[in-house]
């Protein structure tokens, strides 16, 4: 800050160019992140909760019928299933684009389920078994 010749204080218009300067740098980093956050955010929220809505048609499926269906790799790409008969109640909700994957066990009393982002080159999301421990995964 200055004092100029007639007595009144004020910035130059050299400082308040450099603090806009300086400002708008610090914006072009700080919102890219934020925004990817955001998105990642989004993506993982949707994820879990079709996980969760996956989850609770295999335990009905399996209070109906024993088990949670016969050995095998089921999968639902873009919210398509490889197996229409498999589960037809389970449509994938939400704005994200997802892929998933279920193996079911040898007895067909065990399964892992996993997300995938095919976004960000098919990263994994979340893994998630029949005991319920889930894992979601840094991507």
């Amino acid at each position: 800050m200055r004092r100029h010749r007639n007595g009144k204080n004020g910035f130059s218009l050299i400082e308040v160019l450099l603090v806009l300067a300086i400002l708008g740098i610090i914006s072009t980093i700080a919102i890219p992140s934020y925004l990817g956050q955001r998105r990642r955010a989004r993506v993982i929220g949707d994820a879990q909760t079709n996980a969760q809505v996956l989850r609770m048609a295999l335990e009905t499926r399996k209070a109906e019928n024993g088990v949670y269906g016969t050995t095998g790799t089921y999968t639902w790409t873009n919210g398509t299933p490889s197996n229409s008969t498999f589960l037809p109640s389970f449509t994938p909700k939400g704005n994200s684009k997802m892929n998933f994957s279920l193996l079911l066990g040898s007895t067909g009393l065990t399964y892992t389920l996993t997300v995938q982002d095919p976004t960000v080159g098919g990263a994994t999301i979340l893994t998630t078994t029949q005991t319920g421990s889930t894992t979601i995964a840094a991507y």
